[in-house]
């Protein structure tokens, strides 16, 4: 299966399991109806925004967005990070562009906010994949769960990460790199971890846990 084929099969997989997900129903509520009149983000728009940030996207994140320019509030990677469930939705390029002007909008490392993090608690969360900020520029935040969890995309690795790695960033829910790896943002405490290698590889393994 190609990557838009996968995407395909965990669409389903939440239309018919959306109760196990602990999730509202996606045709009552209307979100699948609203989801599939959504379309793909042109070849253009996927230019502008990489020439507005700098970064040369991925090539299965640009398939991604080829397809589906965001999913408004149907969820289409439903995840487990950190052994924490987490249902994600994409987000569209003019929703990252927004939430980049007032979130991972400047660069503060985890140091500069001492009566947040301990030094011994900065050492715990090292990963020579991600390197040791809170707030990074280089840090786009494509996925949103519960307005609070985000998984971005990380264009400024540490020496053992990868370009277009994703991490994750999750706010208020008590859970737990290459460039384009994919990070998480977690909030109280408000925590970066790493997520996946690159989207595929997410993907992948958000159908081994489905299938």
């Amino acid at each position: 299966m190609d990557l838009i084929q996968k995407i395909k099969r965990i669409e389903q997989y939440v239309l018919e399991n959306f109760e196990e997900l602990d999730l509202d129903d996606p045709i009552e509520e209307g979100y699948w109806k609203e989801y599939q009149e959504i379309p793909g983000a042109s070849q253009k728009e996927i230019e502008a925004f990489e020439k507005k940030f700098s970064i040369n996207l991925p090539k299965d994140f640009k398939a991604l967005y080829s397809y589906k320019n965001g999913s408004k509030y149907f969820i289409i990677l439903p995840s487990t990070i950190h052994d924490v469930e987490m249902s994600f939705s994409l987000m569209s390029l003019e929703q990252m562009e927004k939430t980049k002007q007032h979130f991972q909008n400047r660069d503060a490392l985890l140091t500069e906010f001492p009566d947040f993090f301990t030094e011994e608690e900065i050492e715990k969360m090292r990963d020579s994949r991600i390197k040791p900020y809170l707030f990074h520029k280089q840090w786009i935040p494509f996925a949103e769960y519960c307005d609070s969890c985000f998984l971005m995309l990380d264009f400024d690795p540490d020496k053992e990460g990868k370009e277009g790695q994703i991490l994750c960033y999750i706010h208020d829910p008590d859970e737990e790199g290459k460039e384009g790896q994919i990070l998480c943002y977690i909030h109280d405490p408000d925590e970066v971890i790493y997520a996946a290698v690159g989207l595929s590889e997410f993907v992948d393994e958000i159908l081994l846990t489905i299938d």
